[in-house]
């Protein structure tokens, strides 16, 4: 394998990575967006519980209908704490996902600057030889003419 096809295939080797990264990155962030949704949620449930618990305790309703309220006002509370749990799970994942992305688009930048290096080289070489071809075709033709 010649150096030009080594340093093409590990630069796509690492695209496909960058790839994959994305993706899950992409995942990463629905699952946030449905995880802030459900919080929302839990608050506008909390928040409807406790405006009809202070209404029902101006009427001074039975205690079980107060205690039943406040107990799921208490579950409420724990769903969305847990939660926050995965939220922040999620939020470090995707940092340390950001992290490994950003690392990977260094590593697509260094091969493909060097093989853009050795394209080059490779270019100039070319050129050197087709010049030394053209200056031999030239001399062997100035020495035709000398004859």
């Amino acid at each position: 394998m010649s150096k030009k096809n080594i340093w093409k295939t590990l630069a796509d080797k690492e695209t496909a990575t960058l790839s994959k990264l994305c993706q899950n990155r992409e995942a990463l962030c629905m699952e946030r967006k449905r995880l802030d949704a459900r919080i929302a949620d839990i608050d506008s449930y909390v928040f409807e519980y406790t405006a009809g618990l202070k209404q029902e305790s101006d009427i001074e309703f039975g205690f079980k209908k107060i205690n039943d309220k406040m107990n799921m006002i208490t579950q409420l509370m724990t769903a969305r704490s847990d939660l926050e749990v995965f939220k922040k799970g999620c939020d470090e994942a995707l940092g340390a996902l950001a992290h490994k992305i950003s690392n990977h688009q260094a590593e697509l930048l260094k091969f493909n600057k060097v093989r853009e290096s050795q394209n080059k080289e490779y270019i100039a070489s070319l050129n050197k030889q087709e010049d030394k071809e053209l200056d031999a075709l030239a001399l062997s033709n100035f020495m035709s003419a000398m004859k």
